[in-house]
């Protein structure tokens, strides 16, 4: 049996509104502050646990971070949820600073379904830019995010508001 794997890389770049400071490994506080202000942005009931939550079954924040287990796959049966349908992959370098107008890149991976929440991963880091991340509290601006096919980079999100999100979609065939 086959099943094809669908994901889209995206590169954000980030422009620094003022100078702050980041840790030598940049990881683990984008993914907090992400999570923290994804779950702000698009939770609607403001419940602290999504178990017993109404929307649970169509809500962007439990798709996302409570992935629900596919059906009818065994293999998986011992886990709560299926692994986060998305990947950060943070800037690679140790720099800890960065001055107003640094240019800060990361890549976004997104699985599946996810892809359709870009829009939402979009909107949550142009939030997170106006509260700061870091110990900081750096502000940033999006000033784009490029969809990478290979070694290019198509334009997806200009920081000035212009869209162009057309349905990219990469695959790959897996063997099930």
């Amino acid at each position: 049996m086959f099943a094809d794997l669908y994901f889209s890389r995206f590169l954000f770049e980030l422009k620094a509104k003022e100078q702050f400071s980041l840790p030598a490994y940049k990881g683990s506080t984008f993914r907090g502050a992400f999570g923290h202000a994804f779950k702000r942005v698009v939770c609607t009931l403001r419940k602290n646990d999504c178990a017993d939550c109404l929307l649970k079954q169509r809500c962007v924040y439990s798709y996302i971070f409570e992935t629900p287990l596919p059906d009818n796959s065994p293999d998986l049966a011992k886990y709560r949820n299926a692994p986060h349908p998305f990947v950060i992959l943070p800037p690679l370098d140790d720099r800890k600073f960065f001055p107003q107008g640094a240019t800060i890149p990361f890549v976004l991976t997104l699985f599946g379904r996810s892809v359709e929440y870009l829009p939402y991963f979009i909107y949550t880091f142009s939030e997170l830019g106006n509260t700061g991340i870091g110990r900081d509290r750096g502000k940033f601006t999006i000033a784009r995010v490029l969809r990478l096919n290979g070694m290019e980079g198509i334009p997806v999100y200009e920081g000035n508001g212009s869209w162009n999100l057309r349905p990219v979609i990469q695959g790959i065939e897996t063997s099930m």
